[in-house]
């Protein structure tokens, strides 16, 4: 591959490095790891990954969430995972959830359903109603 070459080898990830402190709201359109501590919400439209060093205290919104630390607070996710060393507390809004042995959820799970799935008919509704014919 060129050095100038339009193509990425890896996906964007933007690290708070192990001895970090973020004190603050994080949003990113790319994944996010937290070796650190992030006091505040964390926001993306791809992963979060909490290693074991990892610490958040405040809310994750994200389309994949791995906690293989430790996390106070809300989890939005389409999929969260707690890994062995990974410890989740608060309440938490899900599809998929995954505990692997050693994890731990100390808290509420919420599943989260699809509002467009979900059709609701009015009396008035007459669409899904035979027609009668005309004499």
């Amino acid at each position: 591959m060129g050095l100038f070459s339009s193509r990425s080898t890896s996906a964007s990830l933007s690290i708070i490095a192990k001895g970090c402190r973020a004190i603050g709201n994080i949003e990113s359109d790319q994944s996010i790891q937290v070796d650190g501590f992030v006091q505040g919400n964390i926001i993306t439209d791809a992963e979060v990954i909490i290693t074991p060093t990892g610490r958040v205290q405040g809310d994750i919104k994200a389309r994949l969430v791995l906690i293989n630390g430790l996390v106070e607070g809300t989890c939005q996710g389409g999929e969260v995972n707690i890994q062995p060393k990974g410890k989740f507390k608060g309440i938490m809004q899900t599809q998929q959830l995954t505990i692997e042995k050693g994890g731990l959820l100390i808290g509420e799970n919420r599943e989260i359903v699809e509002v467009e799935k979900v059709t609701k008919l009015s009396p008035n509704n007459q669409e899904n109603q035979p027609k009668s014919k005309a004499s």
